[in-house]
């Protein structure tokens, strides 16, 4: 048994057919049905019933099914885990991973400050996205030297250490009623929802817990992990919803459907950008990091040029 067996199979019932299974995996249905039929060669059992119309699980095929979906699930995660992660590690090379919704030209960004905050310190520096338990968990694993997070973090075993603090604005759709005005305030965006992330609202002190503190008043709509882009465009496009982020110098927005605004000089609350490290381990790369780090963001703005 292996996982792209399971995987087949699973594909197979989610679609009804061997075709759908086929096609969601860019393979030839032939391939399916020789690995579902090794895969039920091999349990000696049988887990489908295939008919002109398709395919159905069997009695034993559906319990099968559900154990099945959840294993592929778990795989899943963990192969996107170590994606997130680069794998070469050495005394003149730092990874930092940055805590943050992924962007407009994320790519390009993060080589661009990687290259230019890493000529500076001397150093082949590496910064990525990712998200925030992800990276924390790779920071104890000893995969990155530090993990950069918007808005506060604690836990044991870690220190937190603030290299400055970024003013913050708002995304949202550009047909949104208030997508014209030069700020947005707080009271303006009462009437309309606002993202709450489990990804990352839920793990430190952030920018939309932040607001809370300060009276936002805004229906606060929970976002899984797991939500789709076709969720996340209904949300912003026809709920008129919003989201929290920091004003980073460069375009934050994907496509043509989101604008982003700062929020107004009243309401405005800057967010702290900071180091997570742990107490028992500071490579020399990252002591370095730290001490160029006040003067590199300083007042939320990255000096110089590449």
């Amino acid at each position: 048994m292996d996982i792209r067996q399971i995987r087949y199979f699973v594909h197979a019932v989610e679609g009804r057919s061997l075709s759908a299974a086929a096609k969601r995996q860019f393979v030839t249905v032939q391939a399916v049905s020789k690995a579902i039929s090794e895969l039920e060669h091999e349990l000696g059992i049988q887990l489908l019933t295939r008919g002109n119309h398709g395919v159905k699980p069997t009695a034993v095929g559906v319990a099968f099914y559900e154990r099945a979906r959840k294993t592929l699930a778990n795989f899943d995660e963990l192969d996107d885990f170590t994606k997130h992660f680069p794998t070469s590690r050495d005394n003149e090379h730092m990874s930092i991973a940055l805590c943050s919704p992924s962007f407009a030209n994320v790519e390009g960004v993060m080589a661009s400050l990687s290259k230019f905050i890493g000529k500076r310190l001397g150093l082949d520096l590496e910064i990525f996205i990712a998200p925030g338990r992800e990276s924390i968990e790779a920071l104890h694993a000893g995969v990155i030297d530090a993990a950069c997070t918007l808005g506060e973090y604690a836990s044991p075993g870690t220190d937190c250490v603030s290299v400055g603090s970024l003013p913050t604005g708002v995304a949202l759709a550009r047909t949104h009623p208030l997508a014209h005005n030069r700020t947005i305030s707080l009271s303006e965006m009462t009437p309309y929802p606002v993202v709450w992330s489990e990804t990352f609202d839920d793990f430190n002190h952030s920018i939309h817990a932040m607001y809370r503190e300060r009276g936002l008043a805004s229906e606060a709509v929970r976002f899984p992990s797991n939500a789709t882009d076709e969720q996340v465009s209904a949300f912003f496009s026809e709920q008129n919803g919003m989201a929290f982020g920091a004003v980073l110098p460069f375009n934050q927005t994907s496509g043509n459907l989101l604008t982003f605004l700062p929020v107004d000089q009243r309401d405005q609350v800057r967010v702290p950008l900071c180091l997570i490290t742990l107490k028992s381990q500071k490579t020399d790369a990252y002591r370095a990091f730290e001490r160029s780090a006040a003067t590199i963001f300083r007042g939320g703005q990255i000096l110089g040029s590449s």
